[in-house]
């Protein structure tokens, strides 16, 4: 495994600052979720004699990471939160910028009441962030199509609400910058229909170090139980879901009770969904690398037998200095052959 000369590219407000930053750059940190934490990002720089110009609140920041053999890709946009700067009499300076993938002073965070009657849910989640500032809204076709009688924001912001709805339709959600984006949870597409690349991650090459356990007995599930109110019988009714390839005598009962039997069904396959994703967990160092995206698909060799194998991505720990890049990965749901020893059968 040789060295990588690492690179980047830094933009605020789509301006190429790259040529200033660089000789300065001591440390670069990229926190990329799945859905529910906001993206963040911290870049710290030498700040001698305080020559950098300090960037405005709510500028807005791009980062893009990779190495000079390989290229650079996206792995961060977002808005400037905080500048913070750091010296001492004796004249050593530093300057941190940070930023969030979500604008903390936009309007979608903004609480708001409203409802929309007989529509589909692609269009409802375009009409509501288009209102609470987004310039774009993303949906995955599988999701865009779901119809509902009713759709609420309850004295919610447009965050909130998309988080919300995000767990009762089996999606993930989260804003970067002025976009929104709602992908079908597992699915391993983007919200534009397209496959995440596989992340290769193989011994010898740009593996660095492991620590997973592809086999957690606590979150086991057989079914996912609902409770709805069925107007026709007068009285609650429950709605349980199988969850496909899972070996456990356990019903996870939701704590959401649905409005109708259609909005339990949904709720509980989305349950299903995160039981899945629960089997396993752990974290994978590796060269840096900016493919790898929460949703995407992991795929280990050369640890050991029973660890190597196929997990989901859940979030990604980008770091990046002069010295190097390289990235923590947090996954989940392991399949394939994860979890899985063939040793076992030939014991005895």
């Amino acid at each position: 495994m040789g060295f990588r000369e690492p690179a980047c590219r830094v933009e605020i407000n789509g301006i190429d600052y790259t040529n200033r930053f660089a000789p300065r750059v001591k440390s670069i940190k990229v926190s990329d979720k799945d859905g529910v934490t906001s993206d963040s990002c911290t870049i710290k720089l030498a700040d001698k004699d305080g020559e950098i110009a300090l960037p405005s609140e709510n500028d807005m920041l791009s980062v893009f990471l990779g190495d000079v053999e390989s290229g650079i890709g996206l792995v961060f946009q977002g808005a400037i939160d905080e500048v913070r700067s750091t010296g001492t009499a004796g004249g050593g300076r530093e300057l941190s910028i940070g930023a969030k993938g979500v604008n903390s002073t936009g309007k979608a965070k903004e609480v708001s009441e409203k409802h929309k009657d007989d529509a589909k849910f692609g269009d409802v989640a375009k009409e509501w962030g288009a209102a609470a500032g987004m310039s774009e809204v993303l949906v995955d076709d599988d999701l865009a199509s779901i119809e509902d009688e009713y759709w609420s924001m309850n004295n919610e912001s447009f965050i909130g609400w998309g988080q919300r709805v995000a767990g009762e339709i089996g999606a993930t959600f989260k804003v970067q910058g002025d976009r929104a984006l709602f992908l079908s949870a597992n699915s391993g597409k983007t919200a534009k229909g397209r496959d995440i690349p596989d992340l290769l991650v193989e011994w010898g090459d740009n593996l660095l170090r492991w620590d997973i356990s592809p086999v957690l007995g606590r979150p086991r599930h057989q079914k996912v139980e609902v409770e709805f109110y069925s107007p026709k019988d007068g009285r609650l009714k429950t709605k349980q879901v199988e969850v496909d390839g899972e070996k456990s005598s356990a019903t996870l009962k939701s704590k959401v009770r649905a409005s109708d039997e259609r909005s339990a069904d949904r709720i509980a396959k989305s349950g299903g969904k995160k039981v899945k994703r629960k089997n396993g967990s752990g974290t994978v160092t590796m060269v840096g690398t900016p493919l790898a995206k929460p949703e995407g698909k992991l795929i280990l060799s050369g640890a050991r037998e029973g660890i190597d194998g196929e997990y989901r991505i859940t979030g990604v720990e980008h770091d990046y200095s002069p010295k190097g890049y390289e990235i923590e990965v947090t996954v989940e749901q392991p399949q394939g052959k994860a979890g899985k020893d063939s040793r076992r059968k030939k014991a005895g």
